[in-house]
């Protein structure tokens, strides 16, 4: 089983030196496309419901709906993914943590040690009063209703803080409005809390539990006031920020799994299973090294690329041994090719007792087969993994996945988890692709930078691209001054083309040189594991990266790229500035033929510090005698105010 102590350990490491840093998000992109597609339908912030649902109550967060389900919750707070929790108990779970259902961090979010209240996850109003089959009866504390939930602190997010809690609450009295001849009083819902826990890390958490990555928590109601037809309950999480000098560093935190919350009569405190079959972790990539690649690289060298064995984890949630059988199916979405895999029959154990199923055919199936050569420059393939009970008891899981193959490689599944940074100004970040076909064109390099509340992250840094030697980055084979950028909710990857493209062979590198301390913000993978692809450089020496996941940035190879329709971001062009290094009082500076030379222009000169050492007026020339010396970076801003051209310059004395 892999462990997660690992990560936290060197997430401790890494911090302690202030090099190379890990934070949570401000922004969830996956919530806010959500969030908009709905608000575009209806308010959904206006879903109070009226009508109570019947128990029993149940919701194990396996459908990837990022919001929880209407049919049994009222608000959108909470996030339904498969990317922060680790472990759950099937997959997928709700996550508790700072940032909103608009996809933003709280507007009440201030750094800590305060706390402040956060996501909520609200149930509909549930009839506690009746049940209506097999006959109507009234429901009474002698029904035995229990309320359960399996919970986990961390995951893949941040840890909750010491202060930080989790916490469930029942609902006393609705709200309601006191009418008289004169007046309206408004009362709001009453609610008592009912459990509460406090903040801990996942490796705390586990040590504290007998190595249990998710517990499970068993509540009776015996409270007659209860019983009623609008009986509701709700968790919620109280956060708090660290506080923090540098803001480009402050994110969200204190993440809350949840999994398997049930409600139902006639249960017992020992009745803490719901039997069934299933897979824990999503589908892994089909590919030994990537998540997506190109498919020509691909074809070049099928056989080196095509993984192994896979990982699988799957689990007998039963008190009963359960004769089973699990295959995959690898399908190509237009239905010309086929292949299936069997791994046999297998009595699988509960996991209570035996933990996840080990037998080799099942955890760990072979990829005997090949995905088709051909001369397409992409290929698209449907991915099926099934395991299924033969004993009759109906009991087994479905889960699916796509094998890309297009014009980039990706180590990540485009999902940012967390924000990766670097610091101070001048630290390097290289990270390493290899090919098959050998030379290849790069295109372009694909970014997720992560938006900011602060905006903090939208330093200047400089793009690069290194070939190899050795095994680490070596001469720079293209360089240039440009901004992070945020693409719209098509897109979330931001595409910066080389001019020109570069070409590449065996292994490259492409990554980038900071021109500050701030964080830059990339978004970053930490369900996928590509750390020694990752190296950085703070110090004159590359090292490889502490943490285990996956960069977003993904390299663009092969013929050229079509441009569609254009964007709305142009890169600064290159400044000719001379003399360079410059010694005397003045640089001058050529005004670049692509500019409108009718626009009013402003040059800045700022140090590697992020310091703005000059302002002023474009003139054609600088002076820079009171500088001291050092590299310096000069930009050309518009009447808009929008940077249009950049360059280097070292002054020397």
């Amino acid at each position: 089983m892999r462990l997660y102590f690992s990560i936290v350990f060197l997430f401790c490491l890494a911090s302690s030196f202030a090099q190379e840093m890990l934070v949570g998000l401000e922004f969830n992109p996956v919530v806010q496309d959500k969030y908009e597609e709905m608000s575009r339908f209806k308010d959904i912030s206006s879903g109070l419901d009226t009508i109570p649902i019947v128990v029993p109550f149940f919701d194990d967060f396996r459908e990837p709906t990022v919001f929880p389900s209407p049919e049994r919750w009222i608000d959108h707070y909470a996030f339904v993914n498969s990317d922060i929790p680790v472990f759950p108990v099937n997959r997928g779970a709700v996550t508790l943590d700072a940032i909103s259902d608009s996809g933003q961090m709280y507007p009440n979010a201030v750094p800590g040690p305060t706390t402040f209240l956060a996501d909520h996850l609200t149930s509909r109003y549930i009839r506690l009063d009746s049940i209506f089959t097999p006959v109507s009866r009234s429901l009474t504390p002698a029904d035995s209703v229990y309320l359960s939930f399996w919970y986990q602190p961390e995951g893949r997010g941040k840890p909750p803080h010491t202060a930080d809690s989790l916490s469930l609450r029942f609902l006393v009295k609705p709200a309601w409005d006191s009418i008289s001849p004169t007046d309206t009083t408004h009362f709001e819902e009453v609610w008592q809390e009912i459990w509460r826990t406090e903040g801990m890390s996942l490796d705390t958490f586990y040590i504290n539990n007998n190595n249990l990555y998710f517990v499970q928590v068993m509540i009776p109601i015996v409270d007659s006031q209860y019983f009623k037809n609008t009986f509701r309950f709700q968790f919620y999480n109280y956060v708090s920020l660290a506080s923090s000098s540098e803001p480009s560093w402050q994110s969200n935190c204190s993440q809350w799994n949840l999994d398997n919350i049930y409600l139902d009569i006639n249960r017992s405190e020992s009745d803490t299973l719901k039997p069934e079959i299933t897979f824990i972790e999503r589908p892994p990539s089909m590919l030994k090294n990537y998540a997506s690649m190109p498919f020509p690289q691909y074809t070049d060298n099928p056989t080196n690329e095509m993984a192994d064995t896979l990982d699988l984890f799957m689990s007998n949630r039963d008190l009963e041994n359960h004769n089973s059988t699990y295959g995959y199916s690898m399908k190509d979405v237009n239905g010309t090719w086929q292949n299936n895999y069997s791994g046999g029959e297998y009595v699988m154990k509960p996991f209570y007792s035996f933990g996840y199923v080990t037998y080799a055919p099942f955890a760990h199936p072979l990829v005997l087969q090949l995905f088709p050569i051909s001369t397409a420059d992409s290929a698209l393939y449907l991915i099926t993994h099934q395991v299924q009970s033969i004993d009759g008891s109906m009991l087994g899981d479905t889960m699916h996945a796509y094998q890309r193959f297009y014009n980039y490689y990706a180590y990540d599944d485009g999902t940012p988890d967390a924000g990766y940074g670097l610091t101070p100004a001048g630290s390097l970040l290289a990270y390493r692709f290899k090919l098959n076909k050998t030379p290849d064109t790069l295109r372009a390099i694909q970014f997720f930078f992560n938006q900011t509340l602060s905006k903090n992250n939208v330093q200047l840094f400089y793009l690069r691209v290194w070939n190899d030697a050795n095994g680490k980055p070596d001469q720079v084979l293209y360089d240039t001054l440009v901004f992070p950028r945020f693409a719209d909710s098509l897109n979330k990857f931001v595409t910066y083309h080389l001019d020109p493209p570069v070409r590449v062979s065996n292994t490259f590198y492409v990554g980038w040189e900071q021109t500050t301390d701030d964080n830059l913000n990339l978004g970053y993978d930490r369900y996928n594991n590509s750390r020694d692809q990752i190296l950085f450089n703070v110090s004159g020496e590359w090292i490889t990266s502490a943490f285990s996941g996956s960069l977003m940035i993904r390299p663009i190879l092969g013929k050229p790229i079509p441009l569609g329709v254009a964007e709305n971001h142009k890169e600064p062009v290159k400044l000719k500035v001379y003399p360079n290094p410059a010694s005397g009082e003045f640089v001058q500076i050529d005004l670049p033929s692509e500019l409108d030379r009718t626009d009013i222009y402003t040059v800045r000169l700022i140090n590697l510090f992020s310091q703005e050492v000059i302002r002023e007026p474009f003139s054609g020339r600088v002076n820079v005698s009171g500088c001291s010396p050092g590299i310096y970076i000069i930009t050309l801003s518009g009447s808009s105010g929008q940077v249009v051209a950049t360059a280097k310059v070292v002054v020397r004395r």
